[in-house]
């Protein structure tokens, strides 16, 4: 795997929307935690809508291609979520991601990104989108640009809970649950052969994550990985008045991955929610369920 440069203080970041419209002002407010930090590009364009994405697909896929060949780029951070990219996928080619790599940040529908550049062997950053990086702690904030600036061994996640109990290593692969499932029978799905897989969801009901979860593990997924991360599941509940019947979205995870042969852990601090960490997607970890952290043995960048 290659891991991109690490950034300095000052260092060029551009920011593009390859998937849901931008609202301005959570995004102008994570433009100024950057700014602090980073000397910050993007295109006005960057506010266009079409519907559900933020603008048609050529020109979203323009704005990725023309920061991805920007010479002067150091990383690229993505703007929102929402929905988009799986298709712009087949129109990204790997030796753009490869052949002058740099880092990648984003989570949610951005996962599709990550997985291609993982797929390509660079690693990337799973971690708080634009719109998102303002209403994040000063604690969250910090953890993004260690990633983006600190090579080497790291702490990640802290105060895991125990499912299954284990220690493990392996490439930290996986993000959104939904995106990352979409991948399947596609040329875009990174090997998860001895990965440690993390997931994450927003809004989806818990009959659903039953059903997404066993469709990784009928397509061998779980049988391939050597442990798995639960973060957050925001809003992942019945709607009323239906709910007091369903067993909660907890008691899905717990049930379906409770039952692995590889350590599990539940409540890692990454996600829709009040929290984000930002985690080296690609990179080889270590899980030790006793001491319930997650760890870097290599960071994201050089």
């Amino acid at each position: 795997m290659i891991r991109p440069p690490r950034l300095e203080p000052g260092a060029t970041i551009r920011i593009v929307a390859p998937s849901g419209p931008v609202p301005r002002e959570p995004f102008l407010a994570g433009v100024a935690v950057l700014r602090a930090r980073y000397d910050v590009r993007y295109d006005e364009g960057i506010f266009a809508r079409d519907g559900y994405l933020a603008g048609p697909d050529d020109r979203r896929l323009a704005e990725l291609t023309r920061a991805l060949d920007d010479p002067d780029a150091r990383a690229l951070i993505m703007a929102r979520g929402g929905y988009g990219l799986l298709r712009l996928l087949p129109f990204v080619e790997p030796a753009a991601l490869a052949g002058r790599p740099r880092t990648l940040v984003g989570f949610s529908d951005g996962t599709a990104l990550l997985a291609c550049a993982a797929r390509a062997g660079v690693v990337s950053i799973h971690g708080p989108v634009v719109t998102q990086l303002g209403n994040l702690s000063t604690e969250d904030q910090r953890a993004l640009f260690d990633r983006l600036e600190t090579p080497g061994p790291a702490p990640l996640l802290s105060e895991l809970e125990e499912v299954i109990p284990g220690r493990a290593q392996g490439r930290l692969l996986g993000g959104n649950l939904e995106v990352f499932s979409r991948l399947l029978g596609t040329p875009y799905l990174p090997d998860v052969e001895g990965a440690i897989l993390f997931f994450e969801d927003l809004g989806e009901r818990p009959y659903r994550l039953d059903r997404l979860i066993t469709h990784l593990d009928l397509a061998g997924l779980f049988s391939a990985a050597s442990a798995v991360v639960l973060g957050d599941f925001s809003s992942c509940h019945e709607p009323e008045p239906t709910r007091a019947e369903s067993p909660t979205a907890d008691q899905v995870l717990v049930d379906r991955l409770g039952r692995l042969p590889v350590p599990v852990v539940r409540g890692g601090a990454f996600g829709h929610g009040t929290r984000n960490r930002a985690l080296p997607y690609g990179a080889l970890c270590e899980l030790d369920t006793r001491s319930g952290t997650l760890t870097t043995l290599e960071g994201a960048v050089s």
